[in-house]
């Protein structure tokens, strides 16, 4: 009979607990990234998705990762969108959740079929939240979560609340995707119970039937990087932690926020054509976007985050729409490679509160090469390099620095398996062309620094690659450009694409991470600017969307052996096995015609480190070569005969 009694009043609990439930307002969790190509592709049919459904029916918190590239939202503010990330177990972007629901493709996850099957759950949770801006630097936050039922709920344990922006807007893209326009961004996220910034969240427990839980958040001061103050409004969820079921969510509007000045800006500065003119005016274009009259302003320049160097104009009345100059004195840019011009508006109308706090303008990034050619060759082995460094090494500069990234050697790629990614494996480094998130037809270029040529003889530039495509018909592009005029005009002297540039089978599985065997390595003519005082090398690569483009080892050099000036043409054929080389190798060479022949080893300076041998050959040729004596490094073996000499490059291992 007992038994009875319960299951009657289990059942009677159970309806009455139903009827008083209300709509679930569905949360979505999107991680994405500004570098992030997929997320270039993938993200507008989300935001096409949301805006057929409304956006008073849904709340979205969007969490900018770090990786794969360079997004200034995450480094303002990454411990929120690390936590969740790491919540979920997202590995890869662009990825979404519903209602704490396992992470898929945003549009995957997020349909018009599975947010109307989320809004149609019913929940006894009922969340009411609220902003009140205090004033244009503070704002307080209430929080009513209701248990609408008529039975104690405690399914949910934990409620977290974001601060987001809903609309960052960016006059250039700040990542490498070219995305401009980023919804719901994470901006904060607080404790509830303590007002403190958390990523846990706050606490809770059952709530009884018709009780409510209140949290009262007062005195909340925006982060300094918020772009807009009109663009922020907050977002809370009561999520269970352990089986991260979301079962309500609440939102607030954003806006009205007292005495806020409205004011845009833009850089407006001047500089120097090219890599060797060094002057630089800076300038900011100032204007009011609102209705309260802007009487002064002062804004601010740093080059390379050295010292802020302010100007304010005043005895303005300007209305809206009206713009003004922000005028700095004329400086020169620093000859040493890639700098960075941060700009700011740090005060507008004597402290008058304004939009966005500061108004950061999107940094500009100018590349100048050292005024001084260099009588040193080009030994380059990406040594030293952590993965994501923006710069690969001294006497480097990358052009557009956000579409390549240096990548380390010795990475663990899907579980045990390691790759040594330098060159032939025969290094600790090299860099990377990260075609595989960057768009068709982005691209950037590496340049070196001038090279003295004056007193040189038969130069070369050698290099080696490792690149697969990604579907097997991508145009990514490798070019090797030349000039002897510091870059007012470019001549291309090496130029592969698609299959001509793969070294290894498609990879349409993830990034293409080269084996040993899948690197090689090209040598370039450069007799013809033998004699140029000034030559600068770039090598430019162009995504087609494709898969990884590995460099390393580039060096230049002199295609002579010691005490030999002349050369006249290619003597032989050569091949040497392993390359790389341990403590020997196999030497194979094809004489053209007998001939009596000098073979030795030159490092990559041109200086003689060992005499192989010398004697009359012809036809095919194998010496067995001791290299043990050699340090690890990139060496070249010259074969002279009268007719001329043939190098053929190797690396020690």
């Amino acid at each position: 009979m007992k038994k009875f009694l319960l299951s009657a009043l289990c059942a009677f609990s159970t309806t009455a607990f139903v009827q008083a439930q209300v709509a679930q307002m569905p949360i979505i969790e999107h991680f994405t990234q500004a570098s992030c190509g997929p997320c270039a592709s993938q993200n507008p049919t989300l935001y096409g998705t949301l805006g057929t459904f409304g956006s008073a029916n849904y709340a979205k918190i969007t969490y900018q990762t770090s990786w794969p590239g360079v997004d200034p939202m995450n480094a303002e503010y990454a411990a929120g969108p690390n936590d969740r990330r790491l919540y979920y177990g997202v590995s890869g972007v662009p990825n979404a959740s519903l209602n704490g629901a396992a992470v898929a493709g945003p549009n995957t996850a997020v349909t018009s079929s599975t947010l109307a099957t989320a809004a149609a759950l019913m929940t006894p949770y009922d969340i009411a939240i609220t902003q009140t801006w205090v004033s244009g630097t503070s704002v307080d936050v209430t929080v009513v979560i209701t248990n609408t039922s008529s039975a104690s709920v405690s399914t949910a344990d934990r409620f977290h609340l974001a601060m987001v922006e809903e609309n960052i807007t960016f006059s250039s893209a700040p990542g490498s995707n070219g995305e401009t326009a980023f919804f719901n961004v994470v901006r904060d996220m607080y404790n509830a119970s303590t007002g403190a910034s958390s990523t846990a969240g706050a606490t809770i427990g059952a709530i009884p039937a018709g009780g409510n839980i209140t949290f009262t958040l007062t005195g909340i001061t925006p982060p300094s990087y918020i772009r807009d103050l009109n663009q922020v409004s907050f977002v809370g969820y009561v999520q269970n932690n352990g089986t991260q079921e979301i079962f309500q969510g609440g939102k607030t509007a954003a806006g009205n926020v007292p005495g806020l000045l409205n004011v845009g800006a833009a850089a407006n500065s001047t500089v120097g054509a090219g890599y060797c003119d060094y002057t630089f005016t800076p300038a900011i274009n100032f204007t009011n976007n609102g209705t309260i009259p802007v009487t002064t302003v002062t804004g601010e320049y740093t080059i390379n985050g050295g010292t802020a160097v302010p100007v304010t104009v005043g005895g303005l009345n300007l209305m809206s729409g009206q713009s003004t100059a922000i005028a700095f004195p004329a400086t020169t840019l620093p000859a040493t490679g890639s700098s960075t011009v941060q700009y700011n508006i740090t005060d507008v109308n004597a402290g008058g509160t304004y939009s966005g706090g500061p108004v950061a303008m999107d940094a500009e990034v100018y590349a100048k090469l050292p005024s001084a050619s260099s009588a040193t060759p080009i030994v380059e082995g990406f040594q030293g390099l952590a993965i994501g460094d923006p710069v690969p090494a001294s006497g480097v500069i990358a052009d557009n620095p956000n579409a390549v990234r240096a990548f380390a050697v010795n990475q663990g790629i899907s579980g045990a398996v390691t790759w040594n990614l330098g060159g032939h494996g025969a290094s600790d480094g090299c860099f990377r062309w990260d075609f595989y998130d960057i768009p068709t037809g982005n691209g950037s270029q590496l340049v070196w620094e001038k090279l003295d040529l004056t007193t040189s003889v038969n130069s070369r530039l050698s290099f080696s690659r490792a690149h697969a495509l990604y579907g097997g018909s991508e145009p990514d592009r490798l070019k090797v450009n030349v000039s002897t005029d510091c870059g007012a005009t470019w001549t291309t002297v090496w130029d592969k694409q698609g299959t001509n540039l793969t070294t290894a089978p498609a990879v349409g599985n993830g990034r293409f991470y080269p084996s040993v065997a899948q690197w090689v390595t090209d040598t370039i003519d450069l007799t013809a600017y033998d004699g140029a005082t000034e030559l600068v090398i770039a090598f430019e690569a162009i995504s087609g969307y494709g898969n990884c483009l590995y460099l390393d080892d580039v060096n230049t050099f002199e295609a002579t052996s010691v005490g030999v000036s002349t050369i006249n043409v290619e003597a032989a054929e050569v091949r040497i096995m392993p390359n790389p080389v341990s403590n020997n190798m196999t030497l194979e060479f094809t004489m053209l015609n007998t001939a009596d022949a000098n073979i030795n080893i030159v490092n990559a300076l041109g200086q003689q480190v060992q005499q192989v041998t010398n004697g009359s050959f012809s036809g095919t040729n194998v010496v067995e070569v001791n290299t043990s004596n050699l340090a690890a490094g990139v060496y070249f073996v010259n074969i002279t005969t009268k007719e001329g000499t043939t190098t053929e490059r190797f690396i020690r291992q």
